[in-house]
């Protein structure tokens, strides 16, 4: 009786771990859309050589037009519940502005350092990071007030 017990424990607990990973952030999530405009978003874990590995919030942008496009935004971040970027002194550094052709989508990558990814938190252990003392985390973000203009 003992072993059926924690025989179906141990099922339930791996179907469940199955589903939390086919709902991983490691999906495109919609953050934005309209008729012109589809922006997305994933988190990806980039493995680096030289320096920290890190996690970044990677954004895709897809175009749903004919015509070439500036789409800009403010990037507002929240690390360990604080934003960092959300008083008006700081709107400029925030500020992004891309061109992105007829048809074509935008995505954002580990070795490009572009604002198509926002830093989320180092992945190493902190005992394989001498000088850090604690890894901050991004809690939340926002692209405020997404703007469109046609080329």
């Amino acid at each position: 009786m003992n072993f059926k017990k924690t025989f179906l424990y141990l099922v339930i607990l791996l179907l469940f771990n199955t589903n939390l990973r086919a709902d991983s952030p490691n999906t495109w999530t919609d953050l934005y859309s309209d008729n012109d405009i589809k922006i997305e978003y994933k988190y990806t874990n980039c493995e680096y050589d030289d320096r920290y590995n890190q996690e970044f919030v990677i954004l895709q942008i897809i175009n749903l037009t004919n015509k070439s496009l500036t789409v800009s935004w403010n990037n507002q971040s929240w690390y360990d519940n604080k934003c960092v970027n959300c008083d008006e002194d700081r709107t400029n550094e925030s500020y992004t502005e891309v061109i992105i052709d007829a048809n074509q989508i935008l995505t954002g990558d580990c070795s490009t350092q572009n604002n198509l990814r926002i830093f989320s938190k180092f992945s190493d252990s902190l005992e394989n990071m001498p000088g850090i003392k604690k890894i901050v985390e991004l809690t939340k973000f926002k692209l405020q007030n997404i703007n469109i203009s046609y080329e």
